[in-house]
């Protein structure tokens, strides 16, 4: 991963192309250019793997351009489980589970990303609670899709199955 400086972000894409990503979605410029400051900002190039099974998860990602595919190993073949896009998280829920990575990530295209680090997002939470609390529903809206998204892949498998159809 290259690594790239967040000011200089901010000051080529502006204001308005960040506020528009989901996950930043109503938070403050200040906040947004602080998360962008101190979080590690980065570009992985095409087929670039952002982490491993058992990799560390000390923070999440925001990406900031690009689309990222998640691939679950199971049974000696690797499976995708999602796709994430622009202005989407990834890693949240391993972080907040307390978990390590338990998926592999890797660039579909050229990415530009910021990861939160868990000490990063505790200080958000202690200097710009409300702007912490406007993320947490960013973050669990997300979540929300995702088990909403998981649920028809569920019915959609049950209908196959019991139609016989599998």
């Amino acid at each position: 991963m290259r690594t790239l400086v967040g000011n200089d972000l901010w000051q080529r894409w502006g204001a308005d192309y960040f506020r528009a990503l989901s996950t930043f979605g109503a938070l403050q410029d200040s906040t947004i250019l602080s998360l962008l400051e101190n979080g590690q900002l980065g570009e992985l190039a095409q087929g670039e793997v952002l982490y491993r099974p058992g990799d560390k998860a000390g923070g999440f990602y925001v990406i900031l351009k690009g689309t990222i595919a998640l691939y679950m190993h199971h049974h000696d073949r690797d499976a995708l489980t999602r796709l994430y896009r622009q202005g989407e998280q990834l890693g949240f829920v391993d972080m907040i589970g307390l978990h390590d990575h338990w998926s592999t990530s890797v660039a579909q295209n050229p990415v530009t990303l910021v990861h939160i680090s868990s000490d990063q997002f505790y200080e958000l939470h202690l200097q710009a609670p409300d702007d912490f609390g406007l993320l947490m529903i960013n973050l669990s809206r997300e979540m929300a899709r995702t088990v909403i998204m998981l649920a028809e892949v569920i019915v959609d498998q049950s209908v196959l199955i019991a139609s016989g159809r599998n």
